[in-house]
């Protein structure tokens, strides 16, 4: 569906790419990876036709539609945000309103025979074309896109121009994906979404019938949603078969390789200099070493491989030693005017935590954070801290408190005590700032490095408990796992916001959900959290189903696929409640399901690849047979490694059912 032949892209002295190709086939969904400044977003703009390539060409089909969603910049009208999103059916409006207008027509009383007929026969086509484009969908459509990126009903009707720059964004990739172009290109979609919407935005474009290439800092949504990764590393896009977690595996098994290769031909080079130098003199070997300098002029050197970007440890200043409770809530209440956020709310949080706060945008979670800094009053109730608790609050503003006038390192090295000060350089490279970088005024600096900046400010402080409100907003994948690992290992408490599934899966061990006025307490991390409400949701619409049949009350104890409903039994794991053989059941479940899908894509491209291959003018042209018999080779290597997989999953799922 489109073709990048030999494309080359420069700003000034900087080359982003350097000669090469790149494909996007039918239902493909393409992951966009690489360190910031890469040269990610530029290729969707390249993609989109909105930036030209320096060298090469970009094919596609001529009328195909491509949709893009930037990171910043989207155009938007004046009206509602559901006007803007019934903008994307244009063509069904304007033919809803002609035919409203041949009705008016019609209704006419002076209206001649003839024009009645004329206008009888347009508002018949017309009412076809409405029905065969699902013109009585178009409102349907309209809200289930908007519910599941987070609108209520009442947000339909806000004009759009009023909502802020994350809920306008939300707007403009409503309004695209209701176009439903062939090719979605997609930069950071995920930027302002709750984890609700994330999840519902998973699942539109596992099921979304083009192709798309997204661009996204969120390793679980890549998993998700992709089936192959291009990195662009030095100056060049590499292809990748399978998520993104398959692609740092593949990756490293890549430079592995690579490596080995390279230095089995340096020895070969070193081995015939140095038959060279040792005969170099005698006349008896002239022949042989005249040999060896041919065979060394013919070798075609390789360069040595680019080693993929190795983590950056680091580990906060552990904390004192304080009491178990170190923070505590209670019967605590908070409104702004008429708008209850908390009622008779009770907390406690004890020493070494990791607490998550979750819940859609809006439910308090940043109010929540300010009350247990100590920074927001509350109307009732009480607030108490531990013996000998420090803490301190990463707040979304927080990068407006930063001292304009210093350059990065003076301030970073101003705030660091003297035995932290050898490792501020190592923590600044962490959250992208090296080199010439560190040298910058802090006034001078984007509201993204700023916040990065007032992020690795808080990581050098010993306080025994941290606040911390949504800071992964900003970070790439390489500082979110820096940031992670550091949590994991202080051994304070953290109580933290994020809209990140694998930042909170991997750090949460208890998880509180805002929302309705109080607080719901769920032992456990994230997946089991997860695993909790959607027990929930199915036991709720069991019981919806149960009334609508005419059966009145509790859904019953045997009903379809919901574990434990209707008994005492039936509880979350983590929570001892459900036995490990279950819970490994129900993740390798998932696994094989996954497994299944990624296979029946990999089989229907290679289905497609060998299709190409059979044709008989396929070998004509070098350079795309080159090309395609590459991609052929990844996708088989793929589609083997997907099946091996999916038989020691299945296996395993058997073991773990007891099947024989």
């Amino acid at each position: 569906m489109i073709r990048a032949i030999a494309v080359t892209r420069s700003f000034g002295e900087q080359v982003l790419f350097e000669p090469g190709d790149w494909f996007l086939g039918d239902r493909d969904r393409v992951g966009l990876v690489g360190p910031n400044g890469s040269g990610k977003s530029t290729w969707l703009k390249m993609l989109a036709g909105l930036e030209s390539a320096d060298g090469g060409r970009i094919e596609m089909p001529k009328g195909q539609r491509v949709g893009y969603l930037p990171q910043f910049g989207f155009r938007m009208g004046g009206g509602t945000v559901r006007d803007e999103a019934r903008a994307a059916f244009s063509s069904v409006l304007a033919l809803t309103d002609e035919r409203a207008r041949l009705e008016t027509a019609l209704e006419h009383p002076d209206i001649e025979a003839d024009d009645a007929s004329s206008l009888l026969k347009r508002h018949d086509h017309v009412e076809q074309e409405i029905r065969r484009l699902d013109g009585y969908e178009v409102d349907r459509r309209v809200d289930r896109v908007l519910r599941g990126l987070g609108f209520d009903s009442a947000g339909f009707d806000r004009p759009v121009p009023e909502l802020s720059g994350g809920w306008q964004m939300r707007v403009a990739l409503a309004r695209l994906l209701l176009e439903e172009p062939e090719v979605l290109l997609l930069d950071e979609p995920t930027n302002h979404l709750d984890i609700e919407a994330r999840e519902w935005l998973e699942g539109f474009l596992g099921e979304y019938a083009g192709s798309f290439v997204l661009v996204s800092h969120d390793r679980y949504f890549l998993d998700r949603t992709v089936t192959r990764i291009t990195d662009i590393m030095n100056r060049r896009l590499h292809g990748y078969t399978g998520n993104y977690t398959r692609y740092l595996e593949e990756r490293e098994a890549r430079y592995t390789q690579a490596l080995k290769a390279y230095e089995r031909q340096q020895d070969e080079i070193r081995r015939i200099q140095a038959f060279i130098e040792r005969f170099r003199a005698k006349n008896t070997k002239a022949t042989q070493v005249q040999s060896r300098i041919k065979m060394l002029e013919k070798i075609q050197k390789l360069d040595p491989p680019q080693s993929p970007p190795r983590s950056i440890h680091f580990q906060f200043p552990q904390p004192g030693r304080t009491g178990r409770i170190v923070l505590e809530l209670r019967e605590m209440a908070k409104s702004y005017g008429a708008l209850r956020v908390f009622r008779n709310v009770d907390l406690a949080l004890e020493r070494g935590q990791k607490v998550a706060l979750v819940g859609p945008n809006g439910a308090g979670k940043s109010t929540l954070m300010r009350i247990l800094a100590g920074t927001e009053p509350f109307d009732a109730g009480w607030r108490t801290e531990g013996v000998r608790v420090t803490l301190d609050h990463f707040a979304q503003d927080q990068a407006d408190q930063l001292p304009s006038d210093l350059s990065i390192l003076e301030a970073t090295m101003g705030r660091a005590s003297s035995g932290f000060a050898p490792q501020v350089r190592g923590l600044l490279g962490a959250f992208l700032f090296s080199g010439d970088a560190v040298g910058k005024k802090i006034g001078v600096l984007s509201g993204g490095e700023r916040n990065r900046l007032a992020l690795a400010f808080m990581l050098m402080r010993p306080a025994s408990v941290l606040l911390l409100d949504e800071p992964t907003n900003h970070l790439d994948m390489a500082a979110k796992d820096v940031l992670l690992e550091a949590l994991r290992s202080f051994e304070g408490t953290v109580v933290f916001v994020s809209h990140d599934h694998y930042f909170l899966d991997g750090l949460a061990g208890r998880v509180l959900e805002v929302g309705g006025g109080k607080l719901l307490d769920h032992p456990g991390g994230f997946e089991s959290y997860l695993w909790r409400k959607r027990q929930e949701e199915e036991r709720a619409a069991a019981t919806a189903r149960a009334e609508a049949a005419g059966n009145r009350g509790s859904a019953p104890a045997d009903a379809p696929g919901i574990p434990g409903a209707g008994t005492s039994g039936g509880g979350a794991p983590g929570a001892g409640q459900a036995s490990s053989s279950v819970r490994r059941s129900r993740v390798t479940t998932r696994r094989v399901r996954e497994l299944e899908e990624r296979i029946a894509v990999l089989e229907e491209r290679k289905g497609r690849l060998e299709g190409l291959l059979a044709g008989d003018d396929f070998y004509r042209d070098a350079e795309k047979s080159a090309f395609y018999l590459d991609e052929y080779r990844e996708v088989g290597a793929g589609l083997e490694n997907a099946m091996e997989e999916w038989a020691a999953a299945v296996a395993a799922l058997d073991e773990a059912r007891g099947d024989p």
